[in-house]
């Protein structure tokens, strides 16, 4: 039964080229899928600005490997906690088509919390001195 499963996932991962897409509007969204397609280049977007930032802090302690090593530490764990986190949140979700659009909101929420985190503990300065980086967008409450 699970071999059924992995083979028409397979087969439609295969097949998703030919159904391509235009640009989505996303203003104008309005299908879980255009919704769904939306909240993914969003999340791709902030993955993007948190990579910044990483790049940044680990250029500014170039020098201090341990600061390095522990700064990758910290964002493995964080990865797998996001990962878990918003896997319990597609579990809340499973019955209904938003369970895709809820995980990646949570997956938004946690990289701009992340982002900011690296902002603050590493590319901030403790007196006046103005931030390596600007500060990032704050997650919604």
């Amino acid at each position: 039964m699970a071999l059924n499963r992995i083979i028409i996932l397979l087969g439609l991962l295969f097949c998703f080229p030919v159904f391509a897409h235009t640009e989505t509007d996303c203003a104008s969204a309005f299908t879980t899928l255009e919704i769904n397609d939306c909240l993914n280049d969003q999340l791709q977007g902030k993955r993007d600005i948190m990579q910044q930032y990483l790049v940044a802090a680990k250029k500014r302690y170039s020098d201090e490997t341990k600061v390095i090593s522990a700064i990758d530490a910290g964002q493995s764990a964080w990865e797998a906690y996001k990962t878990s986190h918003c896997d319990s949140i597609y579990t809340l979700w499973m019955g209904g088509t938003i369970r895709v659009a809820m995980t990646l909101s949570c997956q938004i929420n946690l990289t701009e919390a992340r982002t900011h985190e690296i902002w603050s503990s590493y590319l901030t300065y403790m007196d006046d001195s103005p931030a390596i980086l600007p500060e990032p967008e704050k997650p919604a409450d």
